[in-house]
């Protein structure tokens, strides 16, 4: 898993459409009911017809989703239909961590989706074949 914000020099292609440049967990350490902020760098490599929903969950150490954000970037503000190609968009989410999350290691995963369809993203390798529908990062500690 990557650590911090350091991502590989391609970055992580959501289907030729969508560069996450950078991802960042600004908590790396929370409890229930604490809120944990996580900032992403994207950048649209194209204008784009739809409005694609980002996603941010914090996955425990049973592999469940314990808190996640689903909206529009930038709190909802800035649909990808209004990306200009090649600018990059500074996005910040707040995850509350539930009253019941239990303690342990826990990864934060992003990635895209159509609302109407609910299908995914594609991360894309270098040769442009799918690998994964969403970014996996480890370092958040959920304590008691």
């Amino acid at each position: 898993a990557v650590e911090g914000s350091a991502i590989a020099a391609e970055a992580i292609n959501f289907d030729n459409q969508i560069i996450l440049e950078s991802l960042k967990i600004e908590t790396p350490a929370a409890a229930p009911g604490q809120m944990v902020v996580v900032t992403a760098r994207w950048r649209g490599l194209r204008a784009m017809d739809a409005d694609y929903t980002v996603f941010v969950h914090l996955l425990g150490p049973d592999g469940r989703v314990h808190g996640q954000v689903d909206a529009w970037p930038v709190q909802g503000t800035l649909p990808t239909s209004g990306w200009p190609p090649n600018e990059t968009i500074d996005d910040r989410f707040e995850v509350r961590v539930p009253d019941d999350a239990p303690p342990g290691e826990y990864s934060v995963e992003v990635g895209w989706y159509l609302l109407a369809t609910l299908d995914r993203l594609p991360v894309l390798d270098a040769s442009g074949a799918a690998i994964d529908d969403r970014f996996l990062m480890s370092g958040l500690a959920v304590g008691r």
